[in-house]
């Protein structure tokens, strides 16, 4: 970790502690501060209006605040932002979602289901096979049906009738931003794993039964290493797919690879995680009193959002069938 790194972690970690219990919201009352420290712009240049840094700082920024709890929509303002080749702004961001539909005119007419933060952004960036465009939330060819999701997060489905698009005339590709948008998921998904995995090891070490730490017993201790084995795994795929992604030179097929690895990776940890810390709690890991649930219940969330890791898997096998087993395992293990 480098030592810009170290400090954006610090820095979140301060703000989470002096946020207290009120990290739970909806968005969160950090976000304004998210936003007035510039976290959200990391990662991009600071002529566009970013604040500077590389992909994997901004991605540091997502796993902790995933770690401490807050709820925030930097995983969608700073990937739209990627998008759309423009920092989000202070009072306002965007919002994203990836889709099979046609956009290849200047009109859209769709259904586009769980858009995360739809009744609190200003705009949609849709990833599509044919490009990436945007459309204003707002308008009378765009309807707004706010939901929530598993973890009770904001999130809707926005219906389009006719709405008009904009291109982004020299932004990153669509497989350039579905990739970015999947490292950011990832990033989310191993902090709250992280997050679960502190909770459960700090019960487990402070439950006493039969005269002695939870901890003690084999069947508790194996278990909690598997967690932590897992977590470790997924981030080093995390760390590879971000290097392949920061550098322009790297072959498609090698990008495909890393970053399908790294999403399969941190759905599978989070699926293992939110199993196993919720067995080792017992009861009072569903209680709504008890801080597990918001953990746990994003895991379920973002191990699904966008293209779920069963998607990943089946273009994973596609390419292996069209590539060959051995080309793309060099890919993937180079």
């Amino acid at each position: 970790m480098s030592e810009f790194a170290r400090e954006l972690t610090d820095l979140i970690r301060n703000l989470a502690e002096d946020a207290g219990d009120k990290v739970d919201a909806d968005i969160g009352p950090m976000w304004s501060q998210v936003c007035e420290l510039g976290l959200a712009g990391i990662g991009m240049p600071e002529e566009k209006g970013g604040s500077g840094g590389t992909l994997a700082d901004l991605l540091v920024v997502v796993r902790e605040l995933a770690h401490a709890g807050v709820s925030t929509p930097i995983v969608e303002a700073s990937t739209a932002a990627y998008a759309v080749d423009a920092a989000p702004e202070a009072d306002t961001f965007d919002t994203i979602a990836v889709t099979d539909l046609d956009a290849c005119s200047e009109a859209i007419t769709a259904d586009v289901a769980r858009v995360p933060f739809a009744g609190r952004a200003r705009a949609l960036v849709l990833v599509t096979a044919s490009g990436v465009v945007t459309v204003p939330l707002a308008g009378g060819s765009v309807t707004v049906e706010a939901d929530r999701d598993i973890a009770g997060l904001p999130s809707g489905r926005v219906k389009l009738d006719g709405a008009s698009v904009a291109r982004i005339p020299a932004g990153p590709t669509s497989p350039q931003v579905a990739d970015r948008l999947a490292l950011a998921r990832s990033a989310a998904l191993l902090g709250n794993a992280s997050g679960a995995y502190d909770l459960t090891r700090k019960y487990v070490t402070e439950r006493v039964q039969f005269g002695a730490p939870l901890i003690k017993i084999p069947a508790v201790s194996t278990t909690l290493a598997q967690m932590a084995v897992r977590i470790k795994f997924a981030q080093s795929a995390l760390d590879r797919a971000t290097t392949a992604c920061a550098n322009d030179r790297t072959p498609e097929l090698r990008r495909f690879g890393a970053v399908s690895a790294a999403r399969i990776a941190t759905a599978t940890t989070a699926t293992l995680v939110a199993r196993a810390s919720h067995q080792l709690h017992g009861a009072v890991g569903i209680t709504a009193e008890y801080g597990l649930h918001r953990y746990t219940s994003k895991l379920w969330a973002l191990r699904d959002a966008d293209e779920s890791e069963f998607a990943y898997s089946r273009r994973l096998g596609a390419r292996v069938r069209a590539e060959g087993e051995t080309e793309l395992w060099e890919s993937i293990s180079a």
